[in-house]
């Protein structure tokens, strides 16, 4: 029984209380006295009550200090000060934030990269015209060589190279030995030093971004992904740098050209703008730098540009392009509609998550129901790559991997409908799933897999059906007819 119901009990019960210099007091007779002993426990309850004032429970909690414990950081909007977006190339790539740059290997990313590190180096205006600050670029590269690559093509784009740093990696020094270490973006400190000694940094490119997360990031998990890039993303936007990751494209298609970047889509959730780059396919030697995501400003046109000359340098259309990456992609893969089956998609990411070589079958499961991927759709991808499902060694758990055999590969398979995965799912034994009178091929609760041998039983008269990876039994008997 709470303050308030024990009081009402005693004024029923024909006792009047009141408050006398903070105090309880009662008139009552004196076979009711009793009650003042039950009501002190309960005296700042009470208090309020007949004070009128609300009880604890509908009071807001009180701001606490560092020493009471954690609490709540509200801000009023009232109290934030709105500014406009500081552009580094207006429309295109914001500073204090992350862009992405998605294209295939080949495709003359780090020509771009290239190209605007120079602008930035001398202030040469961009390729659309906008004006541009002068100021200095950190180039963290793994891909290309900076003495016969790199650096040719910035005195190729008349770049000022005293303005553009590489950062090669961190250094540690032990009883007057130094050690030179591989940089990755964990290494937050290691970057806010460098940004330190190049204060007036306008852009900072990243490529490519697999290659610097970390032995333990694991590039296709959001949360691994986002714990990295979180870091990298508040100090850029503290020192006013505009970072630039450049990524791979995957291999397969997808429903949206942001989705073919290769990995979780975290990255692509985390930058505030996409580009992606292809060619041209009218004319092979013609690029596009085509616009994907915008959260900043509207979608912009984009651009064309070829690479020439010797030593090799980029040189821009004049007219802009009226055309987005997904209208790209829509082209390039024959759809207008830029739509695909899910299951191709599940194929495609199944086969790049798989190249890396064997993962358990539960994290794929879990990373591709992250990935928007349901069970089923895995289990009939699955089947389509024959991905082999074997135990990690005596005791040790399921893992999924890719066939040897490459003419498996998704590469040279074409989309499969659902009655083709029907009919093949028997199809090294002999038998088909017409033979055992089923509508629908189960996957194995152990392993996933949708690969069945049918094993016959009863003197015949009936057929067990067991998974033909891990020799579990994956539905009951099916009889024959007479």
């Amino acid at each position: 029984m709470d303050a308030v119901e024990l009081l009402h009990k005693a004024q029923a019960d024909g006792v009047v209380v009141h408050v006398v210099d903070s105090e309880l007091e009662i008139e009552a007779d004196e076979d009711k006295r009793h009650w003042l002993a039950k009501l002190r426990p309960h005296k700042p309850a009470i208090l309020r009550h007949l004070k009128g004032e609300p009880d604890e429970a509908q009071l807001p909690d009180s701001p606490m200090s560092p020493a009471d414990g954690y609490g709540p950081s509200l801000v009023c909007f009232a109290d934030v000060d709105p500014r406009p977006i500081n552009w580094l190339w207006r429309g295109r790539i914001a500073r204090g934030r992350i862009t992405l740059l998605v294209g295939r290997p080949g495709e003359g990313k780090s020509f771009v990269t290239c190209d605007l590190a120079s602008r930035i180096s001398t202030g040469t205006p961009w390729p659309d015209g906008e004006p541009c600050e002068r100021g200095t670029v950190i180039f963290i590269t793994a891909e290309d060589d900076p003495h016969d690559t790199i650096r040719p093509r910035l005195d190729a784009h008349s770049a000022d190279v005293n303005n553009i740093h590489l950062l090669k990696g961190s250094q540690r020094v032990e009883n007057g030995k130094t050690t030179e270490l591989i940089f990755t973006l964990s290494d937050v400190e290691i970057l806010e030093q460098a940004l330190r000694q190049v204060p007036d940094c306008r852009l900072i490119v990243i490529d490519p971004i697999g290659s610097f997360l970390g032995g333990r990031c694991d590039a296709h998990r959001d949360n691994e992904v986002r714990s990295v890039l979180a870091p990298i993303a508040k100090l850029a936007e503290q020192r006013g740098a505009a970072v630039l990751m450049v990524a791979h494209r995957r291999k397969g298609t997808a429903q949206s050209a942001d989705d073919t970047a290769l990995g979780s889509r975290a990255f692509t959730g985390l930058a505030r703008s996409v580009w992606h780059l292809s060619r041209d396919p009218d004319d092979d030697q013609r690029r596009l730098l085509l616009p994907g995501k915008s959260n900043l400003a509207a979608s912009t046109t984009g651009l064309a540009f070829t690479i020439a000359g010797e030593p090799a340098s980029v040189h821009w259309d004049d007219e802009p392009v009226q055309m987005s990456a997904d209208d790209a992609l829509a082209r390039e893969t024959g759809n207008a509609t830029g739509e695909m089956s899910a299951l191709d998609e599940a194929v495609a990411w199944l086969a790049e998550y798989l190249a890396t070589g064997p993962h358990p079958g539960k994290a794929v499961r879990k990373a591709a129901e992250a990935d928007g991927i349901a069970n089923r759709t895995l289990d009939r991808a699955r089947g389509k790559l024959r991905v082999i499902a074997e135990p990690d060694g005596f005791g040790g758990p399921w893992v999924w991997r890719l066939p040897d055999d490459p003419a498996t590969d998704c590469a040279n398979n074409a989309p499969e409908s659902t009655e083709y995965a029907k009919e093949n799912a028997l199809a090294h034994t002999g038998e088909t799933v017409a033979h055992s009178g089923e509508t629908d091929v189960p996957a194995c609760s152990r392993c996933g897999s949708i690969v069945l041998r049918e094993v016959p039983i009863h003197d015949g008269r009936s057929i067990r059906r067991d998974c033909s990876c891990c020799g579990k039994t994956v539905d009951f008997s099916v009889w024959q007819p007479a």
